[in-house]
């Protein structure tokens, strides 16, 4: 029989690591990303789960904790909030060079507004810039789903993936479908390798260049990723119908605002969503982008998704208007 619970988006990204074989988890409290650590706790309770968790002194410590184990090769997830994130960079950026053995998973969330932050930056960004694998979750249900299939795309390729949930992701409600917890669940080996684990800039350059390598197969994965989408109506898109006079591209909650409202005024415009904003596989947008007159782009906080799309003439965002780089979507 198939349990299914209303759960806040952090419960469920929790209940993500539990299906996922999460073995240690560490977090430093902080809105919008508070309530993944504590869910973990119950559901570990709940299972009868072996999970490490751990409130760490700050964000560089959880993330180093999680890497660690990582390196030693089970699978780790470390959450905090977006300027967590900040704190946590030195570890980030060297991760990526030095990749892990088991599966390793960033989860920061966003908080666009902002409603609880300093700032409202935007987490997909450190994608390019660290050459992180990124996933933007549009629902509490997919944010689940993304768990799994991110601690399965980092063992593939040896890679952390940052998990980008915004605050109306996190602390909004959906009825989730639990699946099994069947995750693997391993010993600790740690295997020695300098020019990997303690690496001089003369391997750092190969390490650099083996990311590289990593990313432009993560960038033909994504392709095929079950979360990207064209829809119309209700249905898949079929180009073929065109052409459109508009076409919108949306990512995160921002999907699911524009989604309802289609649906809520019986218009047919097509809509793509995007879920994998770097390394994004840009081939998927092609023939949406062929048989559209105009596109608009729906995201927050920051033009992400507007810097990869180039024909700029026709296109409309957050860097060429109507919106502004700033607020949520509901507020703009």
């Amino acid at each position: 029989m198939t349990t299914k619970r209303v759960l806040l988006g952090n419960e469920a990204i929790a209940r993500g690591l539990l299906e996922g074989g999460c073995q240690v988890m560490a977090s430093y409290p902080g809105t919008p990303a508070t309530e993944i650590l504590p869910a973990l706790v119950r559901f570990r309770e709940e299972e009868g789960a072996q999970i490490y968790i751990e409130w760490s002194t700050n964000e560089k410590v959880a993330f180093e904790v999680a890497l660690a184990a990582a390196y030693a090769g089970k699978r780790a997830a470390v959450a905090m909030k977006q300027v967590g994130l900040n704190v946590a960079s030195d570890p980030l950026f060297s991760s990526l060079y030095t990749g892990v053995k088991g599966g390793f998973l960033i989860i920061a969330a966003d908080d666009p507004g902002p409603h609880s932050s300093q700032t409202e930056q935007d987490s997909r960004l450190w994608g390019p810039m660290a050459k992180v694998p990124v996933l933007d979750p549009s629902s509490p249900q997919e944010a689940k789903e993304m768990v799994p299939y991110a601690f399965a795309l980092s063992e593939r390729y040896e890679i952390p993936v940052l998990l980008r949930p915004t605050l109306r992701i996190c602390h909004a409600r959906q009825t989730i479908t639990f699946g099994p917890v069947k995750g693997p669940k391993r010993k600790a080996r740690f295997e020695k390798d300098p020019r990997r684990w303690a690496a001089t800039p003369r391997w750092r350059y190969r390490l650099h260049q083996e990311l590289n390598r990593k990313l432009e197969a993560i960038r033909r994965e994504y392709v095929n990723a079950p979360f990207n989408g064209a829809f119309i109506g209700g249905r898949p898109f079929d180009p073929s119908r065109g052409p459109f006079p508009l076409g919108v591209i949306a990512a995160g909650s921002c999907f699911g605002t524009m989604k309802e409202l289609l649906e809520e005024l019986e218009l047919e415009v097509p809509l793509f969503k995007v879920a994998t904003p770097f390394p994004f596989p840009f081939e998927l947008l092609l023939d949406f982008l062929r048989s559209c007159d105009q596109i608009l782009i729906l995201e927050e906080p920051d033009a992400a998704l507007e810097l990869l799309i180039p024909e700029k003439g026709r296109v409309r965002g957050d860097s060429t208007g109507p919106f502004h780089q700033r607020g949520n979507s509901p507020q703009r």
